[in-house]
């Protein structure tokens, strides 16, 4: 299952992390990819998710290496639900190609839950997806 939350309106970090909290706490194995370099700290919150690993992009690493490094996780830990955050804004900026992320979506195992974000989208991604949801602002 993929589902896709996009725009300009703010809430797409608050849907990750209330999806890789939710997963965690009913025992699933979640991975939280973050590919924007600000992050909120919520250390405490994750304290009670023992099920839930998180990579963050770190300054001065490749984006490609880090979104072949987390498909590589996904695919081998086992993980239930894997969020790439950001994902689509690395996309839109030329640090990671579009056809190697559409690839991994396109082949994904069917038992991975997996929410991508990014303020926008390319058409093609929006045939994988089983809910994609607009966020705007106002």
């Amino acid at each position: 299952m993929l589902e896709i939350y996009y725009g300009e309106g703010k809430g797409k970090e608050r849907v990750c992390i209330g999806a890789a909290i939710t997963a965690a706490l009913r025992d699933k194995n979640v991975l939280l990819v973050n590919f924007q370099q600000k992050v909120d700290n919520y250390d405490k919150l994750f304290a009670i998710a023992p099920h839930l690993t998180r990579l963050t992009l770190e300054p001065n690493t490749g984006v490609r290496e880090y979104f072949d490094h987390a498909v590589r996780m996904a695919l081998s830990f086992q993980y239930s639900v894997l969020i790439l955050h950001g994902v689509f804004d690395s996309v839109d900026s030329g640090k990671l190609s579009a056809a190697e992320v559409y690839e991994f979506l396109s082949n994904a195992p069917d038992s991975i839950e997996i929410i991508c974000t990014g303020t926008s989208v390319q058409e093609k991604f929006l045939p994988l997806a089983n809910e994609i949801v607009e966020m705007k602002q106002g």
